[in-house]
């Protein structure tokens, strides 16, 4: 996979395509704010990138969509990704193309076919990137991660401030251990140190331990039935003569397995009828008693206001009585029909006779009647509450009868309870039974299932032997032992400090480590040179090792300004610039893409511009004192979108 166009399509409706030689270096020398560092950015964009990292400036404000043409072993493709709305750093608006010989198209006259995930996908399987996945050990809490396209370009990029950085070594490592934790877990599978049917022996692992349970749970119960012999007949039937299934087992052979599996074939499942209808009979007396206790309670309040009102009449009676004793004391009852003429009290004469007279009469006439009345009603009374007693009586009588009933329904219950709970214990009982007389002959043999077992755990050691972390680290300390063998010998060409000393990738680390009397990792290195250096030879020498062994990584490599330790911003040549070091830098990348027949593209921009043949045969486009930028001038000068100055923070 290499790179054959980055293309812009401005605001203005125009084209602007950067061509780039495959199998080749490809430089691109300018100046400060020419757009240098915009090209790497606008690749990793359109490769997928989560957000634009395209500085805020001339090209933002003048594309509408960027673009790039790739090239693969058989076939093309034509990727674009529009450019995100001002203030918004991406947008999931994409598009694609596929073919064997398609070209970039002149406008930008598509829509969005996909989303960024598509594109991602899309060049995930077009490189070759086979199913993969990397599962942490045990003591590692991070979750499984899947090998894409995204994770080979930590390989493909050294911006600006990586090329020569001395804490960090891969592309975005910078950005944390997130970061850092996915290039340890992916790099495996780039090196081939993972297995490419990974995935697949997974599946068959989760699939053979399935298996294996399901064997191991019954070769267990198997052995539990026939491992105990007579003890688990003699078991069972202990229980059966507890449930009463069977009696008087004492008189069978304990030590005779076959009077034992016997006596066990003879039992038959016996159950007891539970009564039924205890529920219905309870609530009926329920409600019986109900009725009949609010009844007792009707009878005992009329008792009670009965024997009140009989009360309250005696004394009535008693004071009427009182008051006729009074005045049969003056003699008037005996008068009561006395002369109308006369005077009651002293039979003087009247004329007329005086209204009291006649007041005086009928008051005594109704006391009289009032007495009669209440010595009437007396006896009445008695026999009433004689009578409702007798009833009274009789409910309670029944009552008593109903709630014996109800004590002896609730014993009839806890009897069927009982009963039932001994049906169950039977049924249970029985049907260990049957289950032990169904397996125990054929748990005699258990051989078939142990040759089982014993496949499965070979075939899954041996899955496991291919997928363990034990086995993959052989084989990335393998891999990298060819890379160090690359990254020692071009020390020495780049002339480093500590050439002659054995430089290694430290995968646990993530970094360069030189062993000179002890290891000396990146960051403790001295001088720029000599971060550029374990750079270039740690890129190197894994492209390197990717294309020999047919890795699906991306064939090229993207170095932004690889000559700033020796050529700062604003030098000269005559002022600061070691020449002799800078060729010897550019020489080194022009062997390693040379010495791997066009296999692999380096794409360089820099401040620096060599005056010798080779530099200008690998310069694509000079942007150096010649007024090219990566937007053409033209397009921002005449609509004045933005001022100059504000094309990239690149440099």
């Amino acid at each position: 996979m290499q790179i054959l166009e980055l293309v812009l399509y401005g605001k203005n409706g125009q084209k602007r395509t950067l061509s780039f030689n495959p199998g080749k270096v490809n430089i691109i020398p300018g100046e400060s704010k020419a757009g240098k560092s915009a090209v790497g950015d606008i690749i990793e964009y359109c490769m997928g990138g989560s957000s634009c990292n395209i500085a805020v400036g001339v090209v933002r404000d003048n594309v509408v969509w960027y673009g790039l043409l790739i090239q693969f072993n058989t076939n093309r493709i034509f990727v674009a990704r529009k450019n995100p709305d001002p203030g918004r750093q991406s947008t999931s608006f994409c598009y694609y193309e596929l073919g064997t010989d398609i070209s970039s198209p002149e406008k930008a006259d598509f829509s969005s076919n996909t989303n960024v995930e598509g594109i991602e996908k899309l060049l995930t399987k077009q490189i070759g990137i086979s199913e993969n996945i990397h599962i942490p050990e045990d003591d590692e809490s991070r979750d499984p991660l899947e090998a894409n396209i995204r994770h080979s370009l930590f390989c493909c990029f050294q911006s600006q401030d990586e090329v020569t950085a001395r804490n960090h070594l891969f592309h975005r490592q910078s950005e944390g251990l997130p970061i850092t934790n996915a290039i340890r877990d992916t790099l495996p599978y780039f090196l081939g140190a993972v297995n490419e049917e990974a995935v697949l022996l997974a599946t068959e692992k989760r699939t053979k331990d399935r298996e294996l349970r399901i064997l191991t749970r019954q070769l267990a119960e198997l052995e539990a039935i026939s491992g105990t012999g007579s003890e688990k007949a003699i078991a069972l039937l202990v229980e059966a003569e507890a449930v009463g299934l069977i009696r008087d087992i004492d008189d069978i052979d304990k030590t005779d397995f076959t009077a034992l599996y016997e006596a066990l074939k003879q039992i038959r499942l016996v159950t007891q009828s539970v009564p039924t209808g205890s529920m219905d009979l309870l609530s009926t007396l329920q409600t019986q008693l109900k009725e009949k206790e609010d009844e007792l309670s009707d009878l005992q309040d009329s008792i009670s206001e009965a024997r009140s009102y009989l009360a309250d009449a005696s004394g009535f009676r008693g004071e009427l009585a009182h008051q006729k004793v009074r005045l049969e004391s003056i003699g008037l009852f005996e008068k009561l029909d006395f002369n109308p003429g006369k005077c009651p009290l002293c039979s003087g004469d009247f004329d007329p006779e005086p209204p009291g007279v006649t007041k005086l009469k009928e008051s005594i006439r109704s006391l009289d009647q009032s007495i009669s009345r209440v010595e009437k009603e007396r006896p009445q009374l008695r026999r009433y509450i004689d009578q409702q007693e007798v009833k009274t009586s009789g409910i309670k009588d029944e009552i008593a009868v109903i709630r014996a009933e109800i004590e002896g329904t609730y014993i009839q219950m806890e009897d069927a309870e009982r009963i039932r709970d001994l049906n169950d214990r039977r049924a249970k009982v029985f049907g260990r039974i049957s289950y032990w007389l169904e397996n125990v002959q054929l748990a005699d043999d258990t051989t078939d299932v142990k040759k089982k077992i014993k496949i499965l755990k070979d075939r899954i050691a041996e899955i496991d032997a291919i997928l363990s972390n034990d086995s993959v680290k052989d084989r990335v300390s393998s891999a990298l032992s060819v890379i160090q063998n690359d990254m020692t010998t071009w020390a020495s060409e780049l002339e480093m400090e500590y050439a002659g000393s054995p430089y290694r990738l430290d995968m646990g680390r993530v970094t360069v480590v030189v062993d000179h009397g002890r290891p000396i990792p990146l960051k403790e290195m001295g001088s720029g040179s000599n971060w550029l250096g374990s750079h270039l030879i740690t890129m190197f020498g894994l492209h390197k090792y990717f294309i020999n062994n047919n890795r699906p990584v991306p064939n090229f490599l993207f170095l932004d300004q690889p000559s700033q330790v020796y050529f700062p911003e604003g030098s000269t040549a005559d002022e600061d610039m070691d020449v002799q070091a800078v060729t010897k830098i550019f020489a080194f990348i022009r062997n390693r893409v040379a010495e791997l027949n066009g296999k692999m593209q380096v794409i360089v921009v820099d401040h620096a511009r060599l005056d010798n043949d080779d530099f200008r045969e690998e310069t694509i486009e000079d942007w150096k004192n010649t007024g090219k930028k990566l937007v053409p001038v033209d397009w921002y000068e005449e609509t004045r979108i933005v001022p100059e100055e504000k094309l990239d923070d690149e440099e």
